[in-house]
């Protein structure tokens, strides 16, 4: 069976790379050279990075303090207002034109009930008052249409209430919007939709956290497609009984103890839901679109169905990348070992833009040592992205297999000796010494 083949997409250098060297010390004529630019337009974008940061400096000085000269610096320091944060703000208030300080003090006030408005939307979030959650967000994006934090609330609220398709168009929109602002942000020094002299309020989610949302709701949308409820109010009131286990006043208890607390309180339901068998799954899925306590007993309920159906839904939602959910999931794929196989293989050749999302089914196959995972990973060697790579190379060394260096070297050699690269190299020479 032939290796898993890739697009064969070289990955570009931002344009504020030349800069960063620069500022790094690296000689300017070398930066040039290596990058193909004119000493000029060089000095040119270090010209313009250098004042946009001087600006963007300027303006965190201008923050309104709520203090007097004695009273405690409203920047945390510990020390007095007039010995620490006082000189700044009144040397940036005397070389800025009067009206430009008018506008920046009134920014920053529209900026403090910004940030009250955004933690009242995820208050209410996290108390999982959904509709109004979405409802506070909606309003708020009218005024700030380019607060990613809103529109993650909106998200994740119109994924909660089962509005897949929206929850689906909101994160790919926005997933589209932080590729273009991150490229323009490195070219330019600041972001297209704030402006140039920073006058819009805006905040942006990198393209990976927008991934991460953008996946989940896809596969909200298709599960809802594959495994439709079937209105059993029995097994919908059973599923319902797991959100029991987000009642922090009931349940105290963090970490892998408040799991086992929740686990043993509620074993009568997740007895019933896994006799169930696979007529739960279409109740069991809603649960892990939003992270919550509820969600951690999924990925047992499906490794205890033992299908391959289970096995590639447990290595789907591992990619949501929730804290300990992912991770139980990529537990269970361990422990299928060689059955699991095949269904990571197949999630590895589907869905090519979400590939930064499956290095933890990577570290599974480094896990597993089968043939058949050490030829999924000697592929992986090729893939274009360095990110994935790297991960691979760690993986690959743990087969503890000599015809790994060979795909090891010839990966250092195309994407250089990154770190993760030269340690999987050392680590299987030392494997095979011993």
């Amino acid at each position: 069976m032939e290796t898993p083949s890739f697009p064969s997409e070289a990955s570009k250098l931002s344009p504020l790379q030349p800069v960063v060297e620069v500022l790094q010390g690296i000689d300017p004529d070398v930066v040039c050279a290596r990058h193909g630019l004119s000493r000029d337009e060089l000095d040119r974008r270090v010209r313009e990075y250098q004042e946009s940061r001087r600006q963007m400096a300027l303006a965190d000085h201008l923050k309104l303090p709520k203090a007097g000269r004695n009273d405690p610096c409203p920047c945390g320091s510990g020390k007095k207002y007039k010995k620490c944060c006082q000189p700044k703000h009144d040397e940036a208030r005397r070389n800025m034109p009067k009206d430009q300080l008018t506008g920046m003090e009134e920014k920053t006030r529209k900026q403090e009930k910004l940030e009250k408005d955004v933690a009242k939307g995820f208050d209410l979030l996290f108390s999982q008052d959904f509709d109004k959650a979405r409802k506070h967000a909606a309003r708020a994006l009218e005024d700030y249409p380019e607060d990613d934090r809103f529109h993650d609330i909106v998200a994740m609220s119109t994924l909660a209430l089962g509005d897949f398709g929206e929850a689906f168009l909101i994160c790919r929109r926005r997933w589209q919007v932080a590729q273009d602002e991150k490229a323009f942000f490195q070219e330019k020094g600041y972001h297209r939709r704030e402006g140039a002299n920073h006058e819009n309020l805006v905040y942006f989610y990198s393209p990976s956290t927008w991934l991460e949302k953008f996946w989940i709701a896809q596969r909200a949308r298709t599960y809802a497609e594959q495994y439709p409820a079937t209105g059993d109010a029995r097994l919908q009131k059973l599923a319902d009984g797991l959100k029991a286990a987000n009642d922090i006043d009931r349940f105290p208890a963090r970490q892998e103890e408040g799991y086992e607390v929740r686990q043993e309180a509620l074993s009568p339901i997740l007895a019933e839901l896994e006799a169930e068998g696979d007529a739960a799954i279409p109740y069991l899925l809603p649960l892990t679109y939003v992270f919550s306590w509820a969600s951690l007993f999924v990925p047992d309920l499906l490794y205890a169905r033992g299908t391959d159906e289970s096995l590639l839904m447990l290595a789907e939602l591992s990619m949501f990348r929730f804290p300990f959910f992912a991770q139980k999931c990529l537990v269970n794929l361990e422990k299928a070992g060689e059955r699991a196989v095949p269904q990571i293989e197949r999630v590895l050749k589907e869905n090519a833009p979400f590939d930064e999302l499956k290095v933890g089914l990577i570290s599974v196959l480094g896990k597993v040592h089968t043939p058949e995972s050490f030829r999924l990973l000697a592929g992986l060697t090729e893939h274009p992205s360095p990110y994935i790579v790297n991960w691979t190379a760690e993986a690959l060394a743990n087969h503890s297999n000599s015809e790994a260096l060979v795909y090891l070297e010839r990966a250092k050699e195309r994407i250089g000796a990154h770190s993760k690269i030269a340690g999987a190299i050392e680590d299987l020479a030392r494997s095979l010494k011993g």
